[in-house]
């Protein structure tokens, strides 16, 4: 009888350690080296109305063009006299053999304004802009005008909203009473059962 209770026991408390330990974490946090890393929120539009977004973490001194290589997207390039040339994403663009394919559309590159939030043209390229931690870097698939400014624009999302759409919602973890609760009612049938083990003998 005393095994028998042994093992009863031991499964209350194997149960019981389920439930308390085996609920994942969900932690939105920096890495550990923080010191020597960024995060940057990414904005992609694309013709089709979707939008990838992304809080990518980089090196401190990364440009936007080191953020889209460490983004998970499907990332084309080629490397020009002026720098990366921005070829497609997310297939969407031109193949890295001829990257000035479309003579009417090209990857228009905005940095975010909070104070807005409203998008501002990049007046530099993406291989040399070197954003700052919290910044967000913005493109879209776009035409332009006579004066060749871009027509399209990505939809604004400022950092906090990229973490708030990107972060997985944590699962609940038990209270300490509920525990309570189901280790006192696991119990009761344990020795429920038991009970009428024995009786029957």
């Amino acid at each position: 009888m005393q095994r028998r209770s042994v093992v009863v026991l031991f499964l209350i408390v194997a149960i019981l350690a389920l439930f308390a330990g085996g609920v994942p974490w969900a932690v939105q946090g920096r890495p550990a080296d923080a010191a020597s890393t960024k995060q940057v929120g990414l904005v992609v539009g694309l013709p089709d109305g979707s939008q990838h977004l992304e809080i990518v973490t980089v090196p401190v001194a990364a440009t936007t063009f080191d953020v889209l290589q460490a983004a998970q997207i499907v990332l084309v390039s080629q490397n020009t006299q002026y720098g990366p040339a921005i070829c497609s994403i997310n297939s969407v663009g031109c193949p890295a053999t001829d990257c000035f394919c479309d003579a009417t559309h090209y990857w228009a590159y905005y940095h975010l304004n909070t104070a807005g939030p409203t998008w501002v043209i990049a007046a530099e390229g993406a291989g040399t802009y070197v954003p700052a931690d919290g910044a967000v870097e913005g493109f879209a698939w776009s035409g332009f005008d006579a004066n060749y400014n871009p027509t399209a624009q990505p939809p604004v999302y400022t950092f906090e909203q990229i973490v708030a759409a990107t972060t997985p919602q944590p699962v609940p973890v038990p209270e300490p009473s509920t525990m309570l609760l189901l280790g006192s009612g696991l119990a009761g049938v344990a020795g429920y059962v038991w009970r009428r083990r024995s009786a029957t003998r």
